[in-house]
């Protein structure tokens, strides 16, 4: 991952948790409904920020590995849970695991900063177990900015133009899946709504609600 992708978390990091991430408000419910985390379940949190997800699936019984390439995000998740393993990692390379290690790979919003979408679902396959489950989430490929405003946002950079971002195609995540060896399992397309109204100004929530933001997608490996 670029460095001043890394450099720019490294800044959000202190505000991450305090300033709410109207798409991490929005997809949360979904994505921890299909990781579904289980007791005694090996669980990878990859690209897991400030553990906002690390956390649930940790109550919920699983045995789980938080990784991330920002030392700020993961300064702050080791801080508020210090029984979690965490650790730096860089899922654009060949992650530090063995083979089948993993009962399911979780990847919130990381996605949009990386290139080679097989290469990363290549590595999360290899170390997933025979019929585990990746489930990623990222923005809706349809989804347009306009009219889009935050309410009240103390955040003082742009993470469109502050770091790489690369705009996947609905057909970009169906290839990679398949090259990458996973069968895709379950779609889940989350439209702007009562979640974050509270996130958007009035006038923006009356323009965009019903509009897709969120895609998230769940792949099973064979």
């Amino acid at each position: 991952m670029p460095n001043r992708t890394v450099a720019t978390y490294d800044r959000w990091a202190p505000t991450y948790d305090i300033n709410r991430n109207p798409h991490i408000v929005l997809e949360h419910d979904d994505v921890v409904s299909l990781v579904d985390a289980r007791p005694g379940e090996d669980i990878l949190d990859a690209a897991c920020g400030t553990g906002k997800y690390t956390t649930h699936f940790h109550a919920a019984g699983a045995r789980v590995i938080g990784i991330d390439l920002s030392p700020g995000m993961l300064e702050r998740a080791i801080a508020k849970f210090p029984e979690v393993s965490f650790r730096i990692a860089d899922i654009s390379e060949r992650l530090p695991f063995e083979n089948d290690s993993f009962d399911k790979v979780n990847c919130a919003q990381a996605l949009k900063h990386l290139a080679n979408l097989a290469a990363v679902f290549g590595e999360f396959s290899r170390v997933l177990k025979p019929g585990g489950n990746l489930v990623f989430s990222v923005t809706h490929p349809d989804m347009t900015w306009d009219d889009y405003e935050v309410a009240d946002s103390d955040v003082r950079f742009d993470i469109r133009t502050e770091t790489d971002m690369y705009q996947h195609r609905f057909c970009d995540y169906f290839s990679a899946l398949e090259q990458g060896g996973l069968t895709l399992d379950r779609v889940v397309q989350v439209p702007v709504g009562e979640r974050i109204r509270a996130l958007l100004t009035p006038a923006s929530f009356s323009k965009v609600e019903g509009r897709f933001q969120i895609l998230a997608i769940k792949a099973r490996k064979a």
